[in-house]
């Protein structure tokens, strides 16, 4: 398990991450046994939970949906190393301000300014390095996330034990095309689900956050649909909301308040899963109101380059008889993206994701 961690994180034997520059990272975690435990207020102390984290650990979140048994999170990791050297060990305890009503932190801010006071300089760099640990780090992230919403969510229903199943699981993102996938794929897990017909109507995901006006969640959307430029959020979000639904959705015609909407052909769920099963290949936009296996089990998602400088990194890891990283993706048109792990059975498939 260890090994494996430390592969899908891109990290060498020392634990040292072998890439350098900001990472995008697509997380899920699912509740022990799948069971449906999160309901409005369950997923209510979670956002509340998460973005306190982030706020912490240093992490961006750039797309998030939380449904009933396990949640999404598409995340920007930075490097560790510039990060903390940007912050210095004064910005680093300065960060457990976010968490200043926890008790763990309330008596870790008490030995900080009792260090201050008797001038112990090495004592506030004890402390420094334990935080600084916490920091700008995935692995640290997610555990911290989950013991605190296992914790809020056992005190609330009189329940003991653990809460999730097993670890996260996690793969690596490239930018452009592929981020721009991803946060897609998050969004629509609600209509995968047939929670909701719209990725709006589902408070718990970042585009109705984004259409609900929360800035952060706009700005991680903005970066999904442009990584290289940013452009404002009135041309992000138009982008956005039409790679989501793509030229193959279903319209309806009839009145509406703004007069009469002409009908326009598309493709219902059921007339995707009928081409699925007859071994047809779907448009992107059509493949992600699916399941997609390879946007969890993929490992690295991206172009043919990107793939293939991640598995020379990571060559040690592999068979001989394996040559290059990038591994075309079937059931869909997928464009130039590419996947690590090559997946041979029901790679898309109807329902949750």
């Amino acid at each position: 398990m260890r090994k494996t961690r430390r592969f899908l994180l891109g990290l060498d034997r020392s634990g040292e991450r072998l890439a350098t520059g900001a990472q995008m990272v697509h997380v899920v975690s699912r509740t022990a046994g799948q069971e449906i435990l999160f309901g409005d207020q369950e997923k209510e102390v979670f956002h509340k939970i998460l973005f306190k984290q982030l706020k912490f650990s240093g992490l961006r979140v750039i797309a998030w949906c939380f449904m009933g048994n396990h949640f999404h999170l598409l995340l920007e990791v930075p490097e560790k190393a510039t990060a903390l050297a940007a912050l210095g060990e004064e910005g680093v305890l300065a960060r457990l301000s976010v968490l200043s009503d926890e008790f763990s932190t309330q008596l870790l801010l008490r030995e900080i300014d009792d260090c201050r006071k008797a001038g112990n300089a090495v004592g506030l760099r004890r402390i420094a390095e334990k935080v600084a640990a916490r920091l700008f780090d995935l692995s640290m992230f997610m555990k911290e996330l989950k013991l605190k919403m296992t914790l809020a969510y056992n005190f609330k229903h009189g329940r003991h034990g653990t809460l999730w199943e097993g670890r996260f699981k996690s793969m690596l993102v490239q930018g452009g095309d592929a981020l721009r996938a991803v946060a897609a794929y998050i969004d629509l897990n609600p209509v995968r689900a047939g929670l909701v017909k719209e990725p709006e109507a589902y408070r718990w995901c970042s585009y109705a956050a984004a259409l609900g006006g929360m800035r952060l969640a706009r700005s991680g959307l903005i970066s999904a649909i442009s990584f290289e430029k940013k452009i404002p959020w009135k041309v992000a979000a138009e982008r956005y909301r039409k790679f989501m639904y793509g030229i193959g959705q279903e319209v309806k015609g009839g009145k509406t308040p703004d007069g009469v909407v002409k009908s326009k052909g598309g493709f219902t769920q059921r007339e995707i899963e009928a081409v699925l099963e007859a071994g047809g290949k779907l448009t992107l936009a059509q493949a992600l109101r699916c399941r997609i296996r390879y946007f969890t089990d993929g490992v690295v998602l991206g172009s043919q380059a990107f793939v293939d400088d991640f598995f020379a990194r990571q060559r040690e890891s592999f068979g001989e008889r394996r040559q290059s990283g990038g591994r075309r993706m079937k059931a869909a048109h997928w464009g130039d993206l590419r996947v690590l792990r090559d997946l041979k059975d029901d790679v898309v498939v109807a329902g949750d994701g």
